[in-house]
């Protein structure tokens, strides 16, 4: 990993390490109300297990519903320029989108990552062509839906990563929700993998779906 890249996780890391005890003490109600201000990553040990999964299921295609700062968006990007593939980000706020150019400008890999601002499930639904990999990782009421517009542009052996399914605990009912919603598509296979605050990893195989319709 390029010195640059390592230069720019180590700042955002810096920055987690200074909000994360805070957020674990949030209710509910402070969540929603200053989740924007905070960086919420997925932390340095999911980065880097998403990472190494896409080096080595080298998609092209790389969908990350959430952008954020842009602490996931590094990784994944790292990942896409070392196997060719390319990142399309998604994202509501014009000015974590700024933060998050300026972050990879400064990693050396803005040349890989596309962002779309606007309401992710408007752009999910205008979203042409296949996609390969995806990071859910938006607020949590939302990731049901953001799953039902990704699923019919999977490509065969597509992989779908949700983060948060097992902690904080204020998400354990909508991460609940979502883990048995994903596991009742037809051609899915998922498990929660242990890793940071929980990933639940879904492959969809269009192969599974024909097995199962000539049964």
């Amino acid at each position: 990993m390029h010195s640059k890249v390592v230069e720019v996780l180590a700042e955002y890391e810096a920055r987690l390490a200074r909000e994360n005890p805070m957020v674990a003490e949030f209710t509910v109600a402070e969540y929603v109300e200053h989740r924007d201000e905070c960086l919420l990553g997925i932390g340095a040990e999911t980065g880097r297990f998403l990472n190494i999964l896409i080096k080595a299921a080298r998609p092209r295609a790389i969908v990350e519903v959430g952008t954020s700062y842009g602490y996931s968006t590094i990784w994944l990007a790292e990942a896409a320029a070392a196997v060719g593939g390319r990142v399309v980000s998604l994202e509501l706020s014009d000015a974590k989108i700024a933060f998050a150019q300026e972050r990879l400008l400064a990693a050396g890999l803005d040349s890989v990552v596309e962002f779309v601002a606007g309401d992710a499930l408007r752009s999910l639904e205008a979203f042409d062509g296949a996609i390969d990999f995806a990071l859910i990782d938006l607020w949590k009421e939302l990731y049901v839906p953001t799953f039902d517009r990704i699923y019919p542009r999977l490509a065969d052996g597509a992989l779908v990563a949700a983060d948060n399914v097992c902690l904080p605990p204020l998400h354990a009912e909508a991460m609940k929700a979502y883990v048995m919603h994903v596991r009742g598509h037809a051609g899915i296979e998922s498990v929660t993998v242990p890793v940071g605050s929980g990933i639940e990893l879904s492959r969809f195989a269009r192969s599974e779906i024909a097995d199962a319709a000539a049964r």
